[in-house]
C-alpha cells in the first residue's frame, strides 16, 4: 500500500514536491542509520582498567559500568547484531559513492549540505523546523544528522559526479518555461488498483452521472492522499516529464467538465476529469527567468540520471553482503 502510494504521488506530484526530493533514499538504501561510535563522557569514578591504554581503536572505551569499561568493539558487535543486516546495504552504497568521488577529487562540505536542505525547504514551502519535525521525524523516522549524512551528502556527491554529463539546450528551457508559466489543466483523478478492474468498470457509469457522483467515489478511492483531496491533483502543465506524459495527454484532450475513458497504467486503472483551466501567465518574460529555468532543468535531468549512474557504479563495485539477517541463513547476494 505504501509503495503504491509513493508511485502515485511521484506521477501526480500530490505532496508538493516532497516525494521528489526524498527519492534518493529509496534506491540508495532504506532504513535509519545508527551511529556506531557515539562517544560518551567517562564517569568521575576511577575505573579498575583506566590505567591500561587501549591497544587498538576497537578497544577504545565508549562507556563504563560498575567501573569497568565497555569498548567500542563490544558496542559495535551489539549494534551489528540488532541492525547490521538491515543497514549494511545503505552503508555499502555510501562507501561506493565515496570511493567514486575520491577517485575524482570530489568533496561535499557541511555548508553545501545545509544549503541544499534550505533550498529543498524553500522548494516545498516549509520551514526547516517543520521539515525536521513533520517530514523527517514523523514520516521517515530520521534525525537531521541522519538526513544530512545518509541522504543529502550522497545525493550531492552523485550530483557532482553526474553534472558534467548533463546537457541543457534552448528547447529544454522553452519546454520548462511552458510547463511553469503556460496553460495548465485542473483535474481530478480516480485510481483503482490493478486487481480492481471489475470495480473500476462498475463505478465508471456512476461517476459519469455528475459532479457529486464523481466526488462520492473519489473520496472513497484506495489511495488516501487522493481520497483526502477528492481526487484533485496539482494543475498539470505541458512537458511535465515522461512519468506523467500519458495523464498530460489525456488532460489536455478533455474539455472542462469532461471525463476520460478508463485507462490502464502501471499504477492501476485511472480516470481523469478536467475541472478547469489556468491560463498562461503572460507577465513572465522568458529571458528574465532563463537562469532559473536552467537550474530547474539541470536538477530534473540529474534526478533522472543519478539512479542510472549509481546502478552502473554498483555493478562495477560488485558488492557482496555476507552479514546474515536474523530471519534467514542465506547471505545476501549482490543487487543487479
Amino acid at each position: 500500500m505504501a509503495a503504491r502510494s509513493k508511485r502515485i504521488q511521484g506521477v501526480f506530484a500530490l505532496v508538493v514536491g516532497a516525494t521528489a526530493l526524498l527519492g534518493i533514499g529509496y534506491w540508495m538504501g532504506q532504513g535509519n542509520s545508527v551511529p556506531l561510535a557515539a562517544q560518551q563522557a567517562a564517569p568521575k569514578v576511577t575505573p579498575v582498567a583506566a590505567t591500561i591504554a587501549p591497544e587498538t581503536d576497537a578497544k577504545r572505551v565508549v562507556a563504563y559500568m560498575y567501573g569497568q569499561p565497555i569498548t567500542r568493539e563490544e558496542y559495535g558487535d551489539y549494534l551489528i547484531s540488532i541492525y547490521g543486516a538491515e543497514r549494511l546495504d545503505l552503508y555499502v552504497n555510501k562507501r561506493i559513492i565515496e570511493t567514486a568521488c575520491a577517485k575524482k577529487g570530489i568533496e561535499v562540505t557541511m555548508i553545501e549540505i545545509n544549503a541544499a536542505i534550505e533550498e529543498d525547504c524553500r522548494r516545498i514551502k516549509i520551514s526547516k523546523d517543520d521539515f525536521i519535525r513533520t517530514v523527517l521525524k514523523q514520516r521517515y523516522g530520521k534525525t537531521l544528522d541522519e538526513w544530512q549524512n545518509d541522504v543529502m551528502k550522497p545525493r550531492l556527491m552523485l550530483s557532482k559526479l553526474c553534472r558534467d554529463q548533463i546537457v541543457v539546450d534552448e528547447e529544454d528551457l522553452k519546454k520548462r518555461f511552458i510547463n511553469r508559466f503556460g496553460e495548465k489543466a485542473r483535474c481530478k483523478i480516480i485510481v483503482w488498483p490493478l486487481d480492481q478492474k471489475t470495480v473500476a468498470f462498475k463505478q465508471y457509469g456512476e461517476i459519469r452521472k455528475g459532479d457529486s457522483e464523481f466526488d462520492a467515489v473519489a473520496v472513497q478511492q484506495h489511495d488516501p492522499a487522493l481520497a483526502a483531496r477528492a481526487g484533485e491533483i496539482e494543475p498539470i502543465g505541458r512537458f511535465a516529464g515522461p512519468e506523467s506524459a500519458k495523464v498530460e495527454e489525456i488532460a489536455f484532450n478533455l474539455k472542462p467538465g469532461a471525463i476520460s475513458e478508463i485507462v490502464s497504467l502501471p499504477i492501476g486503472y485511472i480516470v481523469v476529469k478536467r475541472i478547469g483551466t489556468i491560463e498562461a501567465d503572460a507577465s513572465v518574460e522568458f529571458e528574465k527567468v532563463k537562469a532559473e529555468l536552467r537550474k530547474e532543468v539541470v536538477d530534473r535531468k540529474l534526478d533522472s540520471e543519478i539512479p542510472n549512474l549509481f546502478a552502473k557504479m554498483r555493478d562495477e563495485a560488485k558488492p557482496m553482503l555476507l552479514l546474515k539477517a536474523k530471519t534467514t541463513d542465506v547471505a545476501q547476494s549482490p543487487k543487479k
